[in-house]
């Protein structure tokens, strides 16, 4: 699952829920986990409609390579080196509002990147 587990997974999760969760009683990690906690457990299941993956390919002048052109990848691998994911919070602070996670590998500009549009 490439970026997905890499990224995803791992760093933009725990920006997301560090912006969604609510103010937590105190500083401690414990208390900072348990209202992290809470924000994931209240995130609607993601519909298949707001996921978007994809992989580099080489560009049309030769000067960058693909993903599968480096020597290590399968030439038929489909892992995802670009993941786009809607998500939805359950609960009255957060109903309704899309935050957008976004993260890709091999672009001009290298970045990770939540969007949350506000109504």
């Amino acid at each position: 699952y490439g970026i997905i587990r890499d990224v995803m997974q791992n760093h933009l999760m725990q920006i997301f829920a560090l912006i969604a969760m609510e103010p937590p009683v105190s500083l401690s990690s414990e208390d900072v986990r348990d209202e992290k906690v809470k924000v994931l457990r209240a995130v609607s299941e993601i519909k298949p409609e707001h996921v978007i993956t994809g992989q580099y390919v080489r560009d049309k002048s030769g000067k960058n390579e693909g993903y599968k052109d480096d020597k290590g990848v399968p030439r038929h691998s489909v892992t995802p080196t670009f993941a786009q994911a809607i998500l939805y919070i359950n609960n009255n602070r957060w109903e309704g509002v899309p935050f957008i996670l976004k993260t890709a590998k091999a672009v001009e500009e290298r970045k990770a990147e939540i969007r949350i549009q506000f109504r």
